[in-house]
């Protein structure tokens, strides 16, 4: 086998064409106790089998090449199995895990001791950014404040890498990661397969060694071709193995609808279910450049310090939006926050101190509900508190209560589905902890469309304006 792919390996190398290997391999025994061998295969195939127990012909080369003689190899082999037995008898008798807590234990890992995080040079912050440098006091979108924020990111931490479809020479699908190659190299900012399952599991393997990995999927859309990369193995590798083992990451999706005519289906997803279902993932999305400037530094932070696997959603509606309710009035572009300042974990913003209502949302509906909030002011002069989430998974019900308190009636917006959405959850979590009159304004149960009919399925800012008169009038 090694000499036939040592060959195939020359041929590939020499012709620049794949090589096919077909290899005749058996099981040695069955995958399970219920998978016995006898029920598919007779005694014979079974003998013939065993005896081409890789074990048997390497201690066949052993004893031809004179390393070992046959008694030194079987002492060996009864060594190590009287290893294996005083091993699984210490084992057996270790107490088992009985109650919730001792089985939750593991899910999130021990914290770093130590936080890394370096200073940076001016003088070189200002060569990195280059002509940009200049605009970093101008208000900006968010795409441009989340490159930014990568960019001081990757200064302050040299472990950081950044890779995905298109993020290199390309900078991304929408500029997102744009002239970050050029800044630090194609080593640290790499273009990969365009294969989501090769991307998470590149992201897994570079942070069990030593790596902070910032994989990107290009569309939430993409993401349900790898959840389980996420789901049975990142996420879950500190439970399986008690805390011992840890792949830390911030994974970037642009995701999420209000895409006017493009994609469809196929590049809009508002289907967020699976990530929440994940314990110990924690997924959060921004609404505007600002916050997700300090979100993204939080985010690095609760992977390099806490060990944490992080889901960073990015509404693409939102990435080259300035303004809220008029053009040019700049309404939703933001000034890139000062070096050090972080979003907490677990902390939502609270705009306005209205006591009527609220509404809770986030992305694209925290957007919207703004812009519904102005309208609601200067035609009914209702004054409408509003509350941006941040975090999706796990909920950040602490502070949300705190953001709730004296309000009569909540509205809450979540352009996710109907079924598996935020909303369910916040009304889960929000049960027995106030009086107020709650109400939901959701997407539909449907795929996105393209077209005219982008948005048809999606909260809308006259719906969000109708579903607050309508809970109002209860």
């Amino acid at each position: 086998t090694y000499q036939v792919s040592k060959s195939a390996a020359d041929y590939v190398r020499r012709h620049r064409k794949p090589a096919f290997l077909h290899l005749s391999v058996v099981r040695l025994l069955g995958h399970a106790g219920a998978d016995l061998e006898s029920t598919y295969l007779d005694e014979d195939e079974i003998a013939k089998n065993e005896s081409d127990d890789p074990l048997v012909h390497s201690a066949s080369l052993l004893i031809r090449h004179g390393v070992l003689a046959a008694e030194e190899i079987i002492e060996i082999y009864e060594k190590i199995g009287a290893q294996c037995e005083r091993v699984a008898a210490e084992v057996t008798v270790r107490p088992r895990l009985k109650t919730a807590k001792e089985v939750m234990a593991s899910i999130v890992p021990p914290m770093q001791a130590v936080e890394d995080n370096e200073t940076i040079e001016r003088g070189k912050r200002r060569k990195i950014f280059g002509r940009e440098h200049n605009n970093l006091t101008e208000p900006q979108p968010m795409s441009k404040l989340i490159n930014w924020a990568l960019t001081d990111i990757m200064l302050e931490r040299d472990n950081v890498v950044l890779f995905g479809q298109d993020v290199g020479k390309k900078g991304g699908v929408y500029g997102v990661t744009k002239r970050l190659q050029k800044r630090f190299g194609a080593g640290r900012v790499m273009d990969t397969l365009l294969d989501e399952q090769s991307i998470l599991g590149l992201a897994i393997g570079m942070s069990q060694n030593g790596y902070l990995p910032i994989p990107e999927i290009q569309f939430l859309a993409y993401l349900h071709n790898a959840e389980d990369q996420l789901r049975g193995e990142a996420a879950t590798l500190s439970f399986f193995s008690n805390g011992q083992f840890h792949n830390p990451m911030v994974v970037r999706i642009p995701g999420l609808g209000y895409q006017k005519g493009f994609g469809g289906h196929f590049h809009n997803d508002n289907s967020v279910a699976v990530l929440r279902d994940i314990p110990g993932l924690i997924l959060v999305c921004p609404s505007n450049g600002r916050d997700a400037a300090l979100l993204m530094r939080e985010c690095v932070r609760l992977a390099a310090v806490e060990r944490r696997v992080v889901v960073f959603l990015e509404p693409i509606a939102l990435y080259s939006v300035r303004d809220l309710e008029s053009q040019n009035d700049l309404g939703w572009a933001s000034r890139y926050p000062e070096s050090g300042h972080l979003l907490n974990f677990g902390e939502v913003t609270v705009f306005g101190d209205g006591t009527e209502v609220a509404i809770i949302s986030y992305g694209n509906g925290f957007y919207l509900s703004s812009q519904a909030a102005a309208d609601l002011k200067i035609h009914r002069n209702l004054d409408v508190r509003i509350i941006d989430l941040h975090w999706l998974s796990p909920l950040p019900l602490k502070s949300l209560l705190d953001a709730i308190k004296g309000i009569k009636k909540i509205l809450i917006v979540d352009e996710c589905r109907s079924s598996g959405n935020i909303a369910e959850g916040l009304l889960m979590s929000l049960h027995g902890f106030t009086e107020a009159c709650i109400s939901t304004l959701t997407a539909e149960d449907s795929f996105i469309a393209t077209g005219p009919a982008h948005a048809a399925t999606l909260p809308s800012k006259s719906a969000i304006i109708g579903s607050v008169m309508e809970l109002l009038e209860r």
